[in-house]
């Protein structure tokens, strides 16, 4: 009989509507012609709930999005494993928008912060997470915090998930690593190396020992820690040993890497599901990662190039 996944859920607290134009001789303060190619639902947590459905596992996606955008949402989940469970809040969902220049193969990204949310928003989320976090379930919170919610908010969302006896992982930035330093038994981090510093209240490391110390200095309250490295791989450090993977991949086949990091947790999460080792985990995190750079748009991944992928990671063990 096939192992049944755990329950997986992603939590999208400042999620986006992600737009890209194309717009020939892009020029500020002009009038130009520009013409679009895609609006999609995006965000960090959302690109990894569609990883995870593009590679056949089960998850659920819970977090805000702004008035009237649910079922905008949801249908862009059609015909996936992924279930969705989001709250509507006051508020309009953030917009995110490249501007593409073909003419000098420049992209241009404006971010848009989002929108606060209230008090009872947040207990909202609380009560979805004492029902969702279970015992063996994993609770991936993934993606900035939305205005206005500071790192105590934050590290209680982790708190309550951590206490059902869920595997909470955190890939987050500015007060997110702040909750990060507060909060006690996370499973899994995933920072590069200046995150890694700042959880960690270092300077960045400048070499693999460096490295390694600051991380394993989080050991006590953190189970695992991978450290992504972009196109050089990634690190993992945990209570069973320290490995470092890197990907054998051309660069001229690299497409794109926005959401590789995504795709890196995606990945780690799935092998660590089906009771994978921590090595065969990050070769995995870092193969999903690889093959979704071939890949246009952030929250895509081919499950062939994946294998494909997965058989040219190098992993060693630190010594």
């Amino acid at each position: 009989m096939a192992k049944r996944t755990p329950p997986i859920v992603a939590v999208a607290l400042n999620p986006a509507l992600d737009r890209t134009l194309q717009v020939p001789g892009l020029e500020i303060g002009s009038h130009l012609r520009g013409r679009l190619l895609s609006v999609h639902p995006a965000g960090k947590a959302v690109n990894v709930a569609r990883l995870l459905g593009a590679l056949g596992t089960p998850c659920i996606l819970t977090g805000f999005v702004g008035e009237g955008d649910r079922d905008r949402f949801k249908r862009s989940f059609d015909k996936t494993p992924v279930r969705v469970e989001m709250f509507e809040a006051r508020g309009t969902t953030r917009e995110n928008i490249t501007l593409v220049d073909p003419e000098r193969g420049l992209e241009t990204h404006v971010r848009d912060v989002g929108f606060p949310l209230a008090p009872e928003d947040l207990e909202r989320m609380a009560r979805k997470l004492t029902i969702l976090a279970g015992k063996g379930a994993y609770v991936l919170f993934a993606g900035s915090l939305p205005p206005g919610m500071d790192a105590d908010a934050f590290a209680g969302l982790l708190e309550i998930s951590g206490a059902k006896g869920a595997y909470v992982a955190v890939d987050s930035s500015g007060p997110g690593l702040e909750a990060v330093r507060q909060a006690k038994n996370l499973w899994l981090v995933k920072p590069n190396r200046a995150e890694l510093a700042e959880i960690a209240g270092r300077d960045a490391a400048e070499d693999e020992g460096d490295l390694r110390a600051t991380a394993e200095s989080l050991g006590g309250r953190i189970e695992q820690v991978a450290v992504t490295l972009g196109p050089d791989g990634a690190y993992l450090f945990c209570r069973q040993g320290a490995w470092r993977a890197r990907p054998r991949i051309a660069p001229e086949a690299v497409m794109a890497t926005v959401g590789s990091g995504d795709a890196f947790l995606a990945g780690f999460v799935q092998a660590h599901a089906a009771g994978r080792t921590p090595p065969e985990c990050l070769r995995a995190a870092v193969a999903c990662g690889t093959a979704s750079t071939l890949q246009m748009r952030a929250g895509l991944v081919n499950p062939y190039d994946v294998k494909a992928c997965l058989e040219n990671v190098d992993v060693r063990p630190l010594k």
